[in-house]
């Protein structure tokens, strides 16, 4: 059985961003830490590839240069039925490919040498007085410190018995080709949210994000439905998806049809236990529009000085841990936008939102 200070599971934003932060706040410490990712780099990750300038800002407080194929997006058109309004703002964010993105984050991990092992998911992890014992497929570790990183469906969290399955979030995503040349999301540089989809009870909007897959232009498309208001009827988004994929001349491929889970953050939760730590989706992000990387990094960020902390003073409890989130940065904004989800996906009526969006639209203009 091999010994760590810190273990980490999972290496996507999350995972990566606290072995960067731990790297870079003690070099030495780097040794002492590992990773594990049950998927191989470069691995599927459904997302819709949004990195805003929240996450730049991120990536440059981590030093960590990730230098992968994007499209810039400089304008956000939002949609309700037959009322619009252009939101425009020069690299307001841009859309990358989440396995060239993931893997690039998870190689700055191991050049600051933190040691990452691919292809060991998470099988088992056990607590006591003393630390951690981790077992993965390929063998058993031993930490002083978990940073569960893995996912809206964290195994960490499982085994920790924190899961709430009235805080997931629900998404379906398609690629689909493109003529860059004649589409306006291309030739403009706009990234469409469609929140049509709220009329027939959808928590949420879709959306269409020019993209790039091996230099080849593509159409990210897919539906968001957050589930702020697990008290409401859950709605059927397939047929909702065709219908608005339909809208624009695309027919659903079901072969290419991708789901995933998304966590939504919720500070009264707890997000950690003694010795152990959530960060990223296993914590969760905000509802709103369910923008993950931004919180993904700032939260693995927040975890990795945490267990630092801890390997410092001797006291594991983690038991500020929850307040420390609530109240930083990350906590305060994820609070707002949970207040304003709650507003926005309230099935309102559609005068709600025509004269919200008639609205927005004489402040932005059209």
């Amino acid at each position: 059985m091999t010994n760590y200070d810190i273990l980490i599971v999972g290496a996507g934003p999350a995972g990566s961003a606290a072995a960067i932060q731990i790297a870079n706040r003690q070099p030495d410490l780097a040794r002492r830490t590992l990773v594990v990712e049950k998927a191989v780099f470069p691995r599927l990750k459904l997302c819709g590839g949004g990195v805003t300038t929240h996450a730049d800002a991120l990536l440059a407080q981590l030093r960590a240069n990730i230098d992968v194929p994007a499209f810039s997006i400089h304008a956000l058109k939002f949609t309700y039925q037959d009322v619009d309004f252009t939101f425009r703002m020069q690299n307001v964010f841009r859309v990358v490919r989440r396995e060239e993105f993931d893997a690039a984050l998870a190689q700055r991990a191991r050049e600051r040498g933190v040691e990452l092992r691919e292809g060991e998911a998470l099988v088992d992890l056990q607590r006591d007085d003393a630390g951690v014992s981790v077992q993965t497929k390929s063998g058993t570790y031993r930490a002083k410190v978990v940073i569960g990183a893995d996912g809206a469906n964290s195994v960490v969290r499982q085994k920790l018995g924190l899961m709430r399955w009235d805080r997931i979030s629900r998404l379906m995503e398609i690629l689909t080709p493109i003529d860059a040349a004649r589409a306006p999301e291309f030739i403009d540089h706009t990234a469409v949210f469609d929140f049509t989809p709220i009329a027939r009870g959808v928590q949420g909007y879709y959306w269409d994000f020019p993209s790039v897959k091996q230099g080849v232009p593509v159409m990210n498309r897919g539906v968001f439905d957050s589930r702020v208001r697990p008290d409401r009827p859950r709605a059927e988004l397939k047929p909702i998806f065709d219908d608005a994929l339909a809208a624009r001349q695309i027919e659903l491929d079901d072969a290419h049809l991708q789901g995933h889970p998304e966590r939504w953050f919720d500070a009264s939760a707890a997000h950690s236990a003694p010795r152990v730590l959530l960060a990223g989706d296993a914590a969760g992000t905000e509802p709103l529009f369910g923008e993950g990387i931004s919180h993904a990094l700032n939260v693995g960020m927040i975890a990795a000085d945490e267990a630092l902390r801890a390997l410092a003073r001797g006291d594991f409890s983690f038991a500020d841990y929850q307040r420390r989130v609530a109240w930083s940065a990350f906590g305060r904004r994820v609070r707002f936008k949970r207040a304003v989800a709650h507003v926005v996906y309230g099935n309102r009526g559609a005068w709600f939102y025509r004269l919200g969006f008639s609205t927005l639209r004489w402040i932005f203009g059209k």
